[in-house]
């Protein structure tokens, strides 16, 4: 099966070449904005620059990127997200309420047992009350209001300092955590993705962006946490995540994110963060597996 082709997208005007290297290199009321054609991020998001604070270079599928980023409309993909009644039409309502909440936990580093039961709960685990960890998870995620530098470093160790201090709680849920308390840098990952991009099963398969498996279990996919490619390929994901929001910025095609989260604050307008990249791919990949009628539930 082929991906649908490409639609029209909106793109904003291209400013002249000086005033897209320089573009926010003074700007105090759109912090992070990326310097198109400078190819390097502001203050806003430390980490995501170029140079030594950027890490190893990324490990990332970069032919599997380019095809998909030649075959898919990624702002149609995330006007298409929908879970449980949340939609783009309303403005995404619930995201956003949780990004609001956990953002300002997460840099006021409050992040605890609460906000990761909430999540759970959103996940329909059982038994979600029961899940326990410290008060307070130990992890710093935020300076000064900005996401910390050593987030895009390796993004493996921050699910797993997280994962160890949540026992049980899995893979899936564990990086929702981390994706709603820092939606600039980290995306979730789930069996649907998976499936779709990764390993498990071959009918659904359709890009190879990961050599993560998922695992039929009862009437449910899963990703196991003890498969050799946890939480190495994790971080494989969030590069690419990365990597596909610097495309899409770079190639001024604008993500259309519904108003309260630019009033808030939480997206600078027409810019693709991780989560954004995220949503637009769990788009694909359930339309993906409603067209396949896998008789396991997603």
């Amino acid at each position: 099966m082929t991906a649908e082709p490409r639609g029209p997208v909106l793109r904003r005007p291209v400013p002249p070449a000086i005033l897209r290297q320089h573009e926010t290199s003074r700007r105090r009321d759109r912090p992070g904005r990326f310097a198109a054609g400078s190819g390097k991020f502001c203050k806003r998001y430390p980490g995501q620059e170029t140079g030594v604070r950027a890490g190893p270079p990324a490990r990332y599928r970069r032919d599997e990127v380019d095809r998909l980023l030649g075959d898919l409309d990624f702002p149609a993909l995330y006007r298409g997200y929908a879970r449980d009644g949340d939609t783009w039409e309303k403005g995404f309502p619930e995201i956003y309420q949780l990004e609001q909440k956990m953002t300002t936990a997460a840099k006021g580093r409050t992040l605890g047992l609460g906000h990761v039961q909430e999540i759970a709960r959103r996940d329909g685990i059982p038994d979600h009350n029961l899940i326990t960890c410290p008060g307070r998870l130990s992890i710093l995620l935020y300076i000064d209001d900005a996401p910390a530098y050593w987030l895009m470093r390796e993004p493996e160790s921050s699910i797993r300092t997280v994962e160890d201090q949540i026992p049980g709680l899995g893979p899936a849920c564990t990086s929702r955590v981390l994706r709603f308390a820092v939606p600039a840098i980290f995306g979730a990952i789930d069996a649907p993705l998976v499936r779709v991009f990764g390993h498990g099963d071959p009918g659904a398969q359709r890009y190879h962006l990961l050599d993560l498996a998922a695992t039929p279990a009862g009437t449910r996919w899963t990703i196991s946490a003890r498969q050799p490619a946890w939480p190495g390929e994790y971080g494989v994901w969030i590069k690419t995540l990365q990597a596909i929001a610097r495309r899409l910025n770079r190639e001024e095609v604008c993500c259309p994110h519904p108003e309260p989260f630019l009033r808030s604050g939480l997206r600078d307008r027409d810019i693709w963060a991780a989560a954004d990249v995220e949503m637009a791919l769990s788009s694909y990949a359930s339309e993906i597996l409603r067209k396949k009628c896998a008789p396991m539930r997603c």
